[in-house]
């Protein structure tokens, strides 16, 4: 089953009538959710790729923008030149 979201504005008419209909279909579920810290809205995956990030961050481990650029500069020069 696929999710999808889909965002009302609050006092929308239509919208809250739209709602109403989709809530009477028997095969599909609304659940409400807040408006508030997108982190909740984010999949497990995306958290633990932002996890892993802090955690090099915080090891040390990280490298500036100017350092990948270069890498990646120097990756196409060499391609280049094969």
């Amino acid at each position: 089953m696929e999710d999808y979201t889909l965002s009302v504005p609050e006092g929308d008419s239509k919208a809250i009538a739209l709602l109403n209909y989709l809530k009477s279909l028997d095969f599909v579920q609304l659940t409400k959710t807040e408006n508030g810290d997108w982190w909740n809205q984010i999949s497990s995956e995306s958290k633990a790729s932002i996890q892993r990030g802090i955690d090099d961050l915080d090891n040390g481990t990280s490298h500036s923008d100017s350092d990948v650029r270069n890498s990646v500069r120097q990756k196409i020069i060499n391609a280049k030149n094969k």
